[in-house]
């Protein structure tokens, strides 16, 4: 198999020469161009979502084959990023086993308290933190809900499924796409314990991953607009908080639409979001149930939507025009800038590139490290520019990447 640190290029060319297609024979199974094929081979054009998918289908491999994830890498950084995973998965595959070998779990105001701590981790992407103290959590939240009943248990597993949300982040980050679907169903578990309809509605949101990573966009927004009904049935009140969830829905929508390039239904779901955005309190961005929405965050989804929709230069503009509330998470951010980097790149303007690299890094640097589409565009911008800067050099490097 390829070597992990070789680029996505490549290691599409090495399975495609395994399976026995040529490129033109690669292009027409998997529905895409062949001048596409030819160019992300060489190394000349960053992979789009879609047309992973669909190689990654025709060449019967997983996703992670092609990107290379996980990204184990060799700093002890990189292995404390690792390290929590085989705690997280420990803890889901025990989670309806007795619990008469544990103690008395703390109180659930304690356990509150950590799991507000461990959100506040994931919100300033400081993964490693994160993953320190997620196996631990999960397994006395799980002994909770199974020792507890009534508006106890109900207390646990809401606190049980907010943290199988986190895991479900650092494993999904880390490219563990086995462990995302297993901690996506421990979580609807958890929530449906939880008689809460709102963590119910995250859950949902939180299920749809395994939809994107599979190109099953339609099925996506079938269990995103589900979600999104049940919401709007059983919670038809709710202030803020419902506002939040809501408008999430529509902008996880939204990125579905755009995935599945669907002009109409991007424009609408970020119309719709856009809507319920002017009813939240204060007119700035609000957190509830670890999802942020506001003006803010749907101008972040606008400037993503025109990026998968082929549109870089509408989704550089937009983002010249968006300024980030001081208190927005540094996970959106470094998503967005590593968005409009690659809208740079389809562009062919390496400046503003590398300038949007160097802030999704200062802003989110262990999310920008793991993240598939910011090392690529590092490594296209090496391999493309020639003449490198000693900046883009020294990125490289920071990536552990090769061009």
């Amino acid at each position: 198999m390829p070597d992990q640190e070789e680029r996505v290029g490549a290691r599409i060319a090495s399975n495609r020469k395994l399976a026995g297609y040529t490129q033109n024979g690669l292009a027409a199974e998997a529905h895409v161009s062949l001048g596409a094929i030819r160019k992300v081979e060489r190394g000349e054009r960053l992979p789009t979502h879609g047309l992973l998918i669909a190689v990654a289908r025709a060449l019967r491999v997983p996703v992670e084959e092609l990107t290379g994830q996980p990204y184990k890498g060799e700093r002890p950084s990189d292995r404390r990023m690792h390290a929590p995973v085989q705690g997280i998965r420990t803890a889901v595959r025990r989670h309806d086993l007795p619990v008469d070998w544990y103690a008395a779990p703390r109180p659930v105001n304690e356990l509150a308290g950590d799991v507000r701590t461990a959100a506040g981790h994931r919100a300033a992407a400081r993964y490693s933190m994160l993953g320190a103290v997620l196996p631990g959590l999960l397994e006395e939240l799980t002994a909770g809900v199974h020792l507890t009943t009534g508006k106890r248990q109900q207390a646990h597993a809401r606190l049980l499924a907010s943290t199988y949300y986190m895991a479900h982040g650092l494993a999904y980050r880390l490219g563990y796409s086995d462990l995302v679907g297993q901690l996506e169903d421990r979580m609807r578990w958890a929530a449906g314990l939880s008689r809460d309809p709102l963590m119910r509605a995250l859950a949902e949101w939180t299920r749809s991953y395994s939809f994107d990573m599979f190109g099953d966009y339609e099925g996506g927004l079938r269990v995103l607009g589900s979600a999104r009904a049940e919401l709007e049935s059983e919670a038809p009140e709710g202030g803020s908080e419902r506002i939040t969830l809501l408008g999430s829905l529509h902008l996880r929508e939204s990125t579905f639409a755009s995935l599945a390039r669907d002009h109409e239904g991007a424009e609408h779901h970020i119309d719709e979001a856009r809507k319920l955005s002017e009813r939240v309190p204060g007119g700035r961005d609000r957190l509830h149930y670890h999802m942020t929405f506001g003006p803010a965050n749907v101008a972040v989804h606008d400037v993503a939507a025109s990026v998968e929709l082929k549109r870089p230069e509408e989704a550089v503009r937009k983002a010249k025009g968006l300024r980030f509330p001081v208190d927005m998470a540094r996970t959106r951010q470094g998503h967005h800038h590593v968005a409009v980097a690659r809208a740079y790149v389809d562009l062919d303007r390496r400046e503003g590139a590398l300038k949007h690299l160097r802030r999704a890094r200062s802003v989110a640097p262990e999310l920008t490290r793991f993240h598939p589409t910011a090392r690529e565009t590092a490594r296209l911008l090496t391999h493309k520019y020639r003449r490198s800067t000693e900046e883009l050099r020294s990125m490289t490097t920071w990536f552990g990447v090769q061009p």
